[in-house]
């Protein structure tokens, strides 16, 4: 009679688990993933630094407009001439006033006050990151300010009358090159504020406001508005 053996289990090799086609392949794979995901990170993360760079900007200009609304900051040298029909039915001649030019004199310019304020250019600097402005900072802001002064009478006396204020705020490393910046009008306001990397030489806000000096006069409103009924 033949006794049956009973069969030794098979041991498993210690040499299982993936070859290197499979480990390679999955590799592929997670690459393939993140190639996919990062450029969505990048603009992710572009956005929220632009944000937050918009929010600064509108927080400056306020400041600014503020500060020269109530005499602690210097009323802007850079004036736009306009007649009363302008006042009336053309300010969007005043939103289109130039850029200001990229050779501007900005580094060493103290916090808080004007790097130039004369007729042909005014702008004023805020520091965020100490040490004055400077254009190769990508921190700084720089504000535009040009306000409008009337064709009628002495130019030299339209400070003691109720005028517009426009105000710009930039980076200031857009002054860094000879380029030229731009205005909100020639289709940079959208540049510089859509999704993803924006334009830096864009300003990042643009605002039009009128300063009021003096007691408000009701019949100098109404004319401005092209008459009240």
């Amino acid at each position: 009679m033949i006794n049956p053996q009973k069969q030794q289990p098979l041991c498993q090799s210690s040499d299982a688990g993936f070859t290197i086609m499979e480990s390679l392949m999955a590799m592929l794979i997670i690459t393939i993933l993140m190639l996919g995901i990062s450029p969505m990170i990048v603009l992710g993360v572009a956005n929220r630094v632009q944000s937050r760079r918009v929010e600064l900007a509108v927080q400056a200009a306020r400041g600014y407009i503020d500060g020269v609304r109530s005499g602690a900051i210097d009323h802007p040298e850079d004036k736009v001439t306009m007649t009363d029909d302008d006042i009336r039915t053309k300010r969007d001649k005043f939103a289109k006033t130039d850029a200001p030019p990229p050779t501007s004199k900005l580094n060493g310019c103290n916090k808080n006050s004007y790097c130039e304020n004369d007729p042909n250019t005014s702008i004023y600097c805020i520091d965020l990151d100490e040490g004055g402005c400077s254009s190769d900072s990508p921190r700084d802001l720089i504000i535009q300010a040009f306000r409008s002064i009337t064709s009628s009478g002495d130019p030299s006396n339209n400070i003691d009358k109720s005028y517009f204020l426009g105000v710009r705020v930039y980076r200031a490393d857009a002054f860094k090159d000879k380029g030229d910046l731009t205005i909100g009008e020639k289709g940079a306001k959208a540049k510089a504020r859509g999704p993803g990397l924006s334009d830096r030489k864009a300003p990042l806000v643009e605002m039009t406001t009128e300063i009021t000096t003096g007691t408000p006069d009701f019949s100098l409103f109404c004319q401005r508005l092209g008459g009240c009924k």
